[in-house]
């Protein structure tokens, strides 16, 4: 009788079947790591950063599922042998690996993590005694390509170098083709370009007795590279597509360079690197006069230095002094307040010296008539009451021109939509007040808007940096700016927890020269050129690419240091607009904190000359010590050492101090899944909660963390409808915010309240089963009722009478039914609306709607509110 034999053990015990399997895991091995330091890197467009790194996470697991044989691990994981030693030690570098990949937040160390994962899985397949030689290829290629991207994050002469590169091979291409192309990184695909390269040098570098077969095959993968990405963007220069498009066709030039590397293979040959082997137990001054040691060690300085922030002490006095430059501008410095609303009641600039205040900030408005600034701001002849008023926070200063003294002193000098040029003479006051340590802010916007094009680029000239007759457009319709835009590594943007908080709008791109240097890109966004002839619509184009246009990787915000000081350039001014400040606060704060301190152009020299210096030393010791032999993991554990220490330090370096935090701050909390939406002013946005806040003299921010230290310097916090349970911690925490003061004001809903269950128990206070739907009920003339609160889906409220004041109640068929009510608690208290719409902007007020009623009566809590914290 025969005995049936699985396929598998036939193929298995088949040599050329096996050879087809190894060449297999090879592909799949190459596929997955160079996909996902491409995916890491953002090189496929507007896919966001999170879901870029969860498919990543899954690629790598994958990879480890392919390539470690886990029966056999288990086995020998029992064995006591010096095998099982080895494992150990290589299983603990991938799993590190593994779990710095997955908790990190920072693409840096997810770049470095992919390399110390690969070393350990080697060194794991090596001690069963397999023979997977890629993984090695590829743990130092991945290695190599961390450092490359590292060096572009932080390196500004090496992010313009590579910007450029692709900027003159698009455009090259594009004048032999005849249809002009300007394409950035991103959009040209020299990311991708830049991965598959790393790895034939990888492979040509470990090549052992290179022969001049070696040589041209690695010269003959290397132009058939260039040559695929050539063949490409030609396809691109001749192909008709949507802006849109352009990045779709990125996966296809993918699949192609991957032919390259897998061809470099076919001639590969050499020894086991020793640099990979498990070392053994060695004197220390064997270990002293290892090479290799020593490049580990230069090589964690170097990048520690790269990535650290130095803060140097400030020499400035303790005021910071910001001096505005109100006149000759695009622009007005109203405030929101009675009498104007829907749209014309958010105002531009006004807030902006206001909000700085509460960073402890003296602001300063230089106008050329006080008395028509003020009347502008106030006309005697409408019906305007104002709460918060704007001289009450900033001085206005009556000059016609830009002199020596109202420069001495200030810590930062802030010029917005400037459409009339400064004199020459006022250009070098300014330059000179730069020079001796000052620091300069510019915000513009898009094509020439109000004429303001010459006279910024005109000021900017000495520092390199101009602006774009253009709109710098995200090519992603829904997400925006949050899926097309790239952070570059600086302590402006390193204490950032969302891209959300820029609040960027529709601005204009920069140019800059070598001597500038870009914070915040635009990696998949459009250049769209204005129209001159558009003057209807401030001579915005037609938002759409044409062919010459600049696409992908347009600079959005850049700076400068000039003698001691610095510059700092916005192509769009919305951050600082009154409705974005609410959002941007946070990002504000890093911005002007930046400014103020006295890190300028010495220090940054000494800082990336000596980590290159270090960078250097790596190799030059590398190569004149001759024992070799450490584990490679050891440079990329060493590397992700040193970015996760800079990245934890770094935020406490960069960081303002909160607790200096003063005026009338309002908390809005975003981090227990509030029900409303952080885009502004649509039906389930709270804009119009925000401006009615700021009508009433108070400053509110967006809290998209918990920090308690930003939280215990408010008056009031606000929870909209949370979905994410409060912890007991935090409930301690809010009782002693309300005993020293703090208000809280939760509106909630029956549907809603179970994570608010946790603070509404501690006081007695509970939400009842029964609908009210909208109060009043109307279905004749609502205008009959505009003066009065109307509630969008209410639900009545249960508690304790003694302690309790309803400020809002209806009778119904002899039942009271109580929705808005508050219990006092120390010197603060709570206030509980039981509507989790009611604080939306489709009740209170947008854009082109707003009810009276609801304005009133939430100006009425606010005062009732404010007599308690006087109390």
């Amino acid at each position: 009788m025969k005995t049936r034999v699985p396929i598998y053990v036939v193929m298995i015990g088949n040599r050329s079947t096996n050879m087809l399997l190894s060449k297999t895991f090879t592909g799949v091995n190459i596929l997955c790591i160079l996909l996902t330091l491409n995916l890491l890197s953002g090189h496929f467009g507007f896919i966001t950063a999170s879901l870029a790194h969860l498919i990543s996470i899954y690629l790598i697991l994958g990879i480890l599922l392919l390539n470690l044989p886990l029966r056999q691990t288990l086995h020998t994981l029992t064995q006591r042998t010096p095998r099982r030693v080895h494992l150990m030690i290589s299983l603990t570098v991938c799993l590190v690996g593994f779990l710095l990949l997955i908790i990190s937040n920072t693409q840096l160390i997810w770049m470095s993590s992919i390399s110390v994962f690969l070393s350990g899985l080697f060194l794991c397949v090596k001690t069963l005694d397999r023979t997977r030689t890629e993984l090695g290829l590829l743990a130092v290629a991945s290695f190599g390509y961390a450092i490359v991207f590292l060096l572009l994050q932080t390196l500004p002469l090496s992010w313009y170098i590579y910007q450029q590169s692709s900027l003159l091979v698009t455009t090259s291409i594009g004048s032999m083709t005849g249809t002009p192309q300007t394409l950035g990184p991103t959009t040209s695909s020299l990311g991708i370009l830049l991965v598959s390269l790393v790895f034939l040098l990888t492979v040509f570098f470990f090549t052992s007795k290179k022969t001049k077969r070696d040589i041209v095959w690695f010269s003959l993968c290397s132009v058939g590279l260039f040559l695929l990405w050539s063949l490409y963007l030609t396809f691109l220069s001749l192909t008709t597509y949507p802006a849109i498009e352009s990045l779709n066709y990125h996966v296809y030039f993918f699949l192609f360079s991957l032919l390259p590397p897998f061809l470099s293979l076919y001639s590969y040959h050499s020894t086991e690197p020793d640099s990979f082997v498990v070392p053994q137990k060695r004197r220390v001054i064997h270990l002293l006069k290892n090479g290799t040691v020593w490049a580990a060690v230069f090589l964690f300085v170097s990048s520690m230095i790269f990535t650290i922030v130095i803060t140097p002490e400030d020499s400035r006095d303790d005021s910071k002094k910001v001096l505005f430059y109100g006149s000759n501008m695009v622009g007005t410095w109203d405030v929101p307040e009675y009498g104007k609303y829907g749209k014309d009641a958010v105002g531009m600039f006004g807030l902006w010296p206001v909000y700085l205040t509460t960073l402890g900030y003296q602001t300063a408005l230089i106008v050329q008539n006080t008395t028509e600034f003020l009347t502008f701001l106030q006309p005697p002849d409408q019906n305007i009451t104002i709460s918060l008023n704007l001289t009450e926070y900033t001085t206005v200063i009556e000059s016609e021109t830009i002199t020596k003294n109202l420069l001495d002193g200030t810590t930062i000098f802030v010029v917005s939509n400037l459409n009339t040029s400064f004199t020459d003479e006022e250009q070098t006051r300014i330059w000179e007040y730069v020079k001796d340590g000052g620091s300069l802010l510019v915000i513009g916007d898009h094509t020439n808007v109000g004429g303001i094009q010459d006279p910024l680029n005109e000021l900017l000239a000495p520092v390199g940096i101009s602006y774009r007759f253009d709109a710098a457009l995200p090519l992603d319709d829904q997400a925006k700016w949050l899926t097309c835009t790239r952070l570059l590594y600086h302590p402006i943007t390193i204490p950032m927890t969302s891209i959300d908080e820029i609040q960027y709008g529709v601005g204009a791109s920069l140019d800059i020269t070598s001597s500038a240097f870009p914070l915040i890109i635009g990696t998949s966004a459009l250049s769209d050129a204005g129209n001159t002839s558009n003057q209807d619509i401030a001579y915005l184009g037609d938002y759409e690419y044409n062919k010459g246009e600049h696409l992908g990787d347009v600079i959005l915000v850049a700076g400068a240091y000039y003698g001691k000081g610095k510059v700092l350039v916005f192509g769009d001014t919305s951050s600082f607009q009154n409705p974005a400040l609410p959002f941007s606060y946070f990002f504000v704060q890093s911005t002007f904190a930046w400014l103020s301190r006295t890190q300028n152009s010495i220090t940054i020299p000494y800082q990336i000359i000596s980590s290159l210096l270090f960078l250097l030393g790596v190799v030059i010791v590398y190569y004149v010590l001759k024992n070799k032999t450490i584990p490679f993991a050891l440079f990329p554990l060493l590397l992700c050492i040193s970015l996760f220490i800079s990245t934890s330090i770094n935020p406490l370096l960069v960081s303002e101090n909160v607790n200096n935090l003063s005026g009338h701050v309002v908390c809005i909390d975003a981090s227990h899944g509030e029900r409303f939406s952080i885009e502004s002013f649509t039906d389930a946005s709270v804009n119009g909660l925000i401006v009615n806040l700021q009508r009433n003299n108070f400053l509110p921010l967006i809290l998209r963390e918990f920090s308690r230290d930003t939280v215990k310097q408010s008056t009031l916090i606000l929870f909209n409808a949370p979905t994410k349970a409060f912890t007991e911690d935090e409930v301690s925490f809010l009782h002693s915010y309300m005993q020293n003061g703090g208000v809280i004001l939760l509106a909630t809903g029956y549907d809603d309240k179970d994570a608010s269950l946790p603070l509404l128990k501690e006081y007695n206070i509970d939400i009842q089963p029964t609908p009210l739907g909208p109060v009043p009920y109307v279905e004749g003339n609502l205008s009959l009722y505009q003066n009065e609160p109307r509630f969008v889906d209410s639900w009545p409220l249960s508690f304790q009478e003694e302690h309790i004041r309803s400020y809002y109640n209806f009778t119904w068929q002899n039942l009271t039914f109580h929705l808005v009510i508050f219990i006092k608690q120390g010197k603060g208290g709570l206030l509980v609306v039981s509507d989790s719409q009611y604080l939306l902007d489709k009740n209170i007020e947008s854009i082109y709607d707003y009810w009276p009623g609801n304005i009133l009566f939430l100006k009425y809590l606010l005062d009732e509110l404010a007599q308690v914290e006087e109390q």
